[in-house]
């Protein structure tokens, strides 16, 4: 799980020109939707970096305060306070969430912060910096910043133990975000020195990890291409379980002043947008709860990606929106309790003109804790029993236009209730992509 601060890009290229659009114009893509948001208007005009726990609540560093705030905002704990306010550049926590590690542009300064003692330490210092993603290697991690002047971006390797930097890579062009994937290989994000910025100027590179611990100061030439035509970026964030990346385009659309958020193959090849903001967008935060399932279009919301939305520079608001995919629905009408009749088993909010196939089980083997499993398709796939209880498998079934479709049938009152029911989803190529929710046979009205 990560994230990376507003503040910079804010401060250095967020055009102000759209701000009095309606904050209610952001959209979802095809198969995803919102499910839920946080938000952090309260922090208008202060330019914090944040951090998202897994459950829900979240970190802020305002330039001053390390505050430890609820969902709804409520103020749960002040861990810090610094002697005077600076500029903010990011905050990221451990993987385990017991430290938490934040810079500022002000003097340079990267300071270690344990969650549970309040006990702060400065690590190192570097002069503008941006952003830091951890090393595959424990108690490493790299940072972004503008050491070697306006309009060059450096990244340095930091021991997060002894404080020790060097320099690892050095790009002509505002500083980045930066990644590194399960591989150890470093992905620095280039924004075009110009402005305004080039049209499709801004790229990001990969550096493999022999290359950044090899004491060898890399230029952008060094590295390889491995995604490009981007107006701006200004938030990144990585999938190791999928080596898929996150990236919010800034400056882009029709306007100039919008946002968008794409997942990138392991390629680097545009898969998804998976959401659209008129204005200002950021600070990306990936969150696996470790089920198995993979993010992604139709996919079950055991993984989902906060962005957050900014309409306020002083006032206005600002909102962390979480999106996750929109799994398709298996739904069921029948005769009523205790009633033999007609029944339909439906489903809806599939893959339009895709199909489906009805899988049936006995309800005796629902599972609580989803079954994830490859059955062969794009991404693993999710039953509520194992799959062996599923001993009924229908035909492939057609899908319409809005991705819905329907099976009907007598009921007798004798198996009402005893009958589990889940929709295998495939895309109009014939790709297995997704499994439905579930549905048992009892009509409860």
């Amino acid at each position: 799980m990560t994230l990376r601060t507003l503040t910079a890009v804010l401060l250095a290229g967020a055009s102000l020109a759209a701000f009095s659009d309606s904050a209610s114009a952001q959209t979802v893509g095809a198969g995803y939707r919102f499910i839920g948001s946080t938000d952090i208007s309260l922090y208008c005009g202060r330019f914090p970096s944040i951090a998202g726990f897994r459950d829900g609540s979240y970190l802020a560093f305002d330039g001053q305060h390390v505050d430890r705030r609820a969902a709804d905002g409520t103020l749960l704990q002040t861990h810090t306070t610094l002697l005077f306010p600076v500029f903010s550049s990011f905050l990221r926590l451990s993987e385990d969430e017991t430290l938490a590690y934040f810079g500022e542009s002000s003097t340079g300064a990267i300071r270690e912060l344990n969650l549970a003692t309040g006990q702060v330490r400065v690590i190192t210092s570097i002069s503008f910096n941006f952003d830091l993603t951890f090393d595959v290697v424990p108690g490493l991690a790299y940072v972004s910043a503008a050491t070697a002047g306006f309009g060059t971006n450096s990244v340095w390797r930091v021991d997060l133990i002894s404080g020790a930097t060097s320099e690892v890579v050095r790009v002509t062009g505002f500083s980045g975000p930066v990644e590194v994937d399960s591989q150890g290989d470093l992905f620095v994000s280039i924004l075009d020195a110009g402005f305004p910025p080039a049209p499709g100027s801004a790229r990001i590179v990969r550096f493999s990890a022999a290359q950044a611990s090899s004491g060898v100061l890399l230029q952008e030439q060094n590295g390889v291409s491995h995604s490009a035509g981007f107006a701006s970026i200004s938030s990144t964030d990585y999938d190791a379980a999928t080596d898929r990346m996150f990236v919010t385009e800034t400056n882009s659309g029709g306007t100039g002043n919008e946002s968008a958020v794409w997942l990138l193959d392991p390629a680097g090849q545009r898969v998804d947008q998976l959401a659209a903001f008129p204005r200002f967008a950021g600070a990306l935060e990936f969150v696996d709860a470790g089920v198995g399932t993979e993010f992604g279009a139709y996919q079950p919301e055991h993984t989902s990606l906060r962005i957050a939305f900014s309409d306020c520079f002083g006032v206005g608001t600002w909102v962390r929106y979480n999106v996750s995919g929109a799994r398709p629905e298996a739904t069921f009408a029948g005769p009523g309790l205790g009633n033999s009749g007609n029944a339909t088993i439906g489903l809806r909010g599939g893959i339009p003109n895709g199909a489906a196939f009805l899988w049936a089980a006995r309800s005796q083997f629902f599972e609580p804790v989803p079954v994830v499993m490859q059955l062969g398709g794009i991404h693993p796939i999710a039953l509520q029993a194992q799959p062996q209880a599923f001993v009924r498998r229908s035909a492939m079934i057609a899908l319409d236009g809005q991705g819905e479709a329907s099976v009907s049938y007598f009921q007798n009152v004798m198996v009402e209730g005893a009958l589990l029911l889940q929709w295998l989803v495939l895309d109009p190529s014939g790709q297995l992509v997704t499994s439905s929710t579930f549905t048992v046979n009892r009509d409860l009205f």
